[in-house]
């Protein structure tokens, strides 16, 4: 029993001189937990070889009544959890054609799959069919395991109209195209100054919009590191490509705080939805959903963005990095927010589900 006290101590005290480290990493939305008791309930959900342990939580644990975050409609929340070292580090979101089921891929190259279980209203209950598969590289092997993470940093990942997939990777950056999940990639042509991002900073956003073309963002490629006087200095770089990878020319995401873009997901419509994150001393970590309009998604558009949502402490936020949208049946939106744990066993990996009523 001493010994196991001294250890608690120990580890408080690394906590307490960790604590800025992790933070940054988007670990406040777990000390916030830990304090409050998040879970509200837990189970083990999934029938595939790739079971997810589910446990459920509020939107704001000092105050269960909270249903609304900005315009967004609090309808389901969950800590997703499983003892492999694999599971985790869960990066680019999307839905199936018919939004009954989610892939999303890791920082370490693998590919997590699950079917969504849904009440009648549409309000998410846990996941099923869980699966989890490694990614190819473009010789037909799976990617490789380096420990500096340089080929496997999976971050976004986007469906095509064609029914194949676009994956983007950070640290050496580059976009890969699969014809399905498990198959042998090529190459996707990528913007040649793409090169000049950051080793963590490069495609973290990704989708594919209606008519075709491709939107990319980057996390912290700044106008102000290409010299580009076409934007402000602080402009966070994005690019519009076409659908054979052709770049069409850059975009500009003005600068809103601290918040950097984490994923994009697309509308019918043509509107594009945009995923932020941030991280200060005095607010921990924090989340932020946007809204494009389809009219500011031109080449060389300073896009302007319209808030939907701003997460921050005391609600259940963490480090979030995969965003998918899809129509609900009476005219609304379905919205899914995804974290990235960073294989921190100190964060979590929340999946939660907003509402958002038609305009």
């Amino acid at each position: 029993m001493i010994a196991q006290m001294l250890r608690l101590k120990h580890v408080a005290v690394v906590l307490a001189v960790a604590a800025p480290l992790l933070w940054s990493c988007g670990v406040g939305g777990l000390v916030d937990g830990l304090a409050s008791g998040l879970t509200i309930g837990a189970g083990a959900s999934g029938t595939g070889n790739f079971p997810i342990a589910v446990d459920e939580i509020y939107l704001n644990p000092e105050d269960t009544k909270q249903i609304h975050a900005g315009v967004l409609e609090y309808r389901a929340g969950y800590v997703l959890s499983n003892r492999s070292s694999d599971f985790g580090g869960l990066s680019g979101l999307i839905l199936s054609p018919d939004g009954k089921a989610i892939t999303a891929v890791t920082d370490h190259g693998n590919v997590l799959r699950a079917k969504l279980i849904l009440d009648e209203t549409g309000r998410l209950l846990g996941l099923d069919g869980t699966e989890m598969f490694r990614l190819r590289d473009v010789r037909g092997g799976k990617l490789s395991r380096r420990l500096d993470k340089r080929d496997q940093d999976t971050e976004a990942l986007t469906r095509l109209a064609d029914g194949s997939y676009l994956v983007s990777f950070e640290i050496r950056h580059r976009i890969l195209h699969y014809e399905n999940l498990t198959a042998k990639p090529t190459t996707f042509a990528t913007p040649t100054q793409l090169h000049m991002a950051p080793r963590n900073g490069g495609l973290e956003a990704m989708t594919a919009l209606p008519d075709g073309r491709i939107m990319i963002m980057t996390e912290k490629l700044r106008a102000k590191k290409i010299k580009d006087k076409a934007a402000r200095k602080k402009d966070y770089i994005g690019w519009l490509l076409s659908a054979e990878g052709k770049t069409l020319g850059k975009i500009y995401w003005p600068r809103q705080g601290k918040f950097r873009p984490t994923d994009l997901a697309a509308m019918p419509n043509g509107d594009v939805l945009m995923l932020q994150r941030r991280y200060s001393a005095a607010g921990g970590a924090g989340a932020r959903v946007s809204m494009i309009h389809r009219d500011q998604i031109k080449v060389g558009m300073r896009m302007a963005d319209i808030e939907l949502a701003n997460l921050a402490p005391p609600l259940s936020v963490d480090n979030f990095e995969g965003l998918a949208v899809y129509p609900a049946s009476n005219g609304g939106w379905w919205i899914y927010m995804l974290s990235d744990d960073n294989f921190n066993p100190l964060q979590r990996t929340l999946l939660l589900q907003f509402y958002l009523p038609k305009e």
